[in-house]
């Protein structure tokens, strides 16, 4: 197993391009936006390998027969993960890859199922009707500061800092009174693809809030060529149905393993 030297990225990104199931944290690497670590099976023509950022989200990809590499991320994970990190979460890209870390790593993991879904909505931006009692803002400092969701330490554990969500991520939010009330963010963002995390207040909840700011996300996307992406828990109905109306559908499903 080698790790890959930041200017050889490019190497992989047609392997990930190949796979639908392949995470938006996953270009975010390789295309240098936040930061993380490439792991291969060969420097030259790499065929397999797994992303991981610093926070401890990983992705494996390409051929799940190579047996070198596979005992290969078996010792790394003994040796540099268990009992060491407090996080370790996997996305996987195919069945093979779900047998070998049911096989594999059965009495450390635990395994739940996703949905990633496809953004087939058609004819330019949607329109969204904004009452007067509600205010659309950007994400800026200011709204970090004032969002219990997304503030510091999210951006920290998901884009190592505030500055680099700030200059870029992408996120919306609605106030009342000043008050945060709904708000929108890339969880991730490749320069090509922008991944959608929604979070409306529980007391303004069943009002069409959290659609309004997914809505004001997607047509920045649109305007920038950016492809928005949606991935949630496979039993979060409440999330299916909003990416439904949000233009989301045609998911497939996927395991996600985390530490037990």
């Amino acid at each position: 197993m080698h790790c890959l030297e930041p200017k050889d990225y490019y190497k992989i990104h047609n392997i990930l391009k190949g796979a639908f199931k392949t995470p938006t944290f996953a270009f975010s690497v390789v295309n240098h936006v936040i930061q993380g670590s490439v792991y291969v099976n060969d420097v030259i023509r790499p065929t397999s390998g797994f992303i991981r950022t610093y926070s401890g989200v990983y992705h494996v990809f390409g051929e799940a027969n190579d047996s070198m590499f596979n005992k290969s991320f078996y010792h790394y994970f003994i040796e540099n993960v268990y009992g060491k990190e407090k996080r370790f979460t996997v996305f996987t890209p195919s069945t093979e890859w779900e047998t070998f870390f049911d096989e594999t790593f059965e009495s450390y993991v635990k395994k739940m199922i996703r949905s990633k879904y496809r953004f087939v909505s058609s004819g330019g931006h949607s329109k969204y009707n904004l009452s007067d009692l509600y205010e659309l803002k950007d994400f800026n400092v200011d709204t970090l500061r004032k969002s219990a969701n997304f503030n510091g330490s999210y951006m920290l554990e998901y884009w190592g800092s505030e500055s680099n969500f700030l200059k870029n991520g992408l996120g919306f939010c609605l106030t009342y009174k000043e008050n945060i009330i709904a708000e929108c963010v890339s969880i991730f963002h490749s320069g090509t693809i922008a991944e959608i995390d929604i979070v409306t207040n529980p007391l303004y909840r069943g009002k069409g809030l959290g659609k309004i700011v997914g809505q004001k996300f997607i047509n920045k996307c649109l305007e920038a060529n950016v492809v928005p992406a949606w991935d949630c828990d496979k039993n979060n109905k409440s999330s299916r149905i909003l990416a439904n109306k949000l233009g989301f559908s045609n998911e497939e499903n996927y395991a996600l393993y985390a530490l037990k």
